[in-house]
């Protein structure tokens, strides 16, 4: 009860009841209302009796979204832990969404059954023309300048030359520039908790897919979200065992992170803590450029190396022919 009520209504009563003390009876209201601050009796005896109400009662935390227990249930019985995942998947911006897996079916589905489209005829833009503009080389050279002890580590311990480690950032990330808009734990998530068929039936209804193809999409589904269940758990595992927030962590359209866009469990197998902070961060420059350098390494790389072998090696970052040739291109010329 407030200090003021309290004092005003003991004053009351003790103006009510017969004085215990031998000195004068007290003056009544005009001491009330100075103990008060000039407060209106009736208002001080309407206020005291009041009723006291009740503590409001706390707003229930919110649950996790229905499509994401099964998921939970699995990654507490793999020994992450259950309240840290509840109070992670409960947040407003972890949402479920079957786009990931659509249209990764979608793709997959044109891939195998429709024709390639044609090349478009006519010229096409040069190395020069789509990556080494002046503004282009310009970020190049300010990031080997501003990494040019961290590159001198990686290409004397894992014998990567520095131009092909920076070429491969670039043609990821613009070194770092664009490390991808979605949130990495949303996409992971997503597509791992997607199993039914008939959640992303939609993206495939115009192609009409036959019994046989239809049994085919629904085993590539199981395999795609089984893929994306074990980046999960990886992902779930770096980030919570490095204390960082993994709602923060922007990601590819299928989860990879970092300035060199690795799957979370390429992170966990071959990520290095390049500038020795006790935590892998593939954002952090000098981790990227070490843990490029150890994928590589691990890959195949090694010193004299014709271009073919070269190309090999860098497929395996990335299974891509003109990837490849890309990176290499870039590498010949910084």
């Amino acid at each position: 009860m407030n200090a003021r009520i309290l004092l005003a209504l003991c004053l009351l009563l003790a103006l009510a009841a017969p004085s215990r003390a031998q000195d004068s009876p007290v003056s009544g209201a005009e001491e009330v209302r100075q103990a008060v601050g000039a407060m209106d009796e009736n208002e001080v005896r309407a206020e005291a009796l009041m009723p006291v109400p009740s503590p409001e009662p706390q707003a229930a935390a919110p649950a996790p979204d229905p499509a994401w227990e099964m998921l939970l249930g699995g990654l507490e019985a793999d020994g992450l832990p259950r309240a840290e995942l509840e109070a992670l998947f409960s947040r407003p911006e972890v949402r479920f969404d079957p786009a990931y897996m659509g249209k990764k079916l979608r793709t997959l589905y044109k891939t195998k059954y429709l024709p390639r489209p044609p090349v478009q005829p006519g010229p096409h833009k040069t190395i020069w023309e789509t990556w080494l503009t002046p503004a282009n080389r310009a970020e190049i050279a300010a990031f080997m300048k501003a990494n040019a002890k961290t590159l001198a580590a990686a290409e004397k311990k894992y014998g990567l030359p520095r131009q092909v480690l920076v070429a491969i950032l670039m043609v990821e990330t613009k070194l770092g520039k664009y490390c991808g808009e979605r949130p990495a734990l949303t996409v992971l998530a997503s597509m791992a908790a997607t199993r039914d068929y008939a959640v992303v039936s939609g993206y495939l209804k115009e192609f009409s897919p036959t019994p046989a193809q239809l049994d085919w999409l629904k085993m590539r589904q199981a395999q795609k979200a089984d893929w994306a269940y074990d980046e999960l758990k990886a992902f779930l595992e770096l980030y919570l065992a490095n204390h960082l927030d993994p709602l923060l962590v922007p990601g590819s359209i299928y989860g990879a992170i970092g300035l060199c866009q690795f799957m979370p469990t390429n992170a966990l197998k071959l990520g290095v803590d390049g500038n020795r902070d006790g935590k892998l961060d593939l954002f952090a420059p000098a981790d990227a450029i070490h843990s490029a350098a150890n994928y590589l390494k691990n890959a195949g790389w090694r010193k004299g190396l014709n271009h073919n072998g070269q190309m090999r090696v860098i497929m395996r970052y990335n299974h891509d022919r003109t990837y490849a040739g890309t990176v290499l291109a870039i590498a010949k010329r910084i």
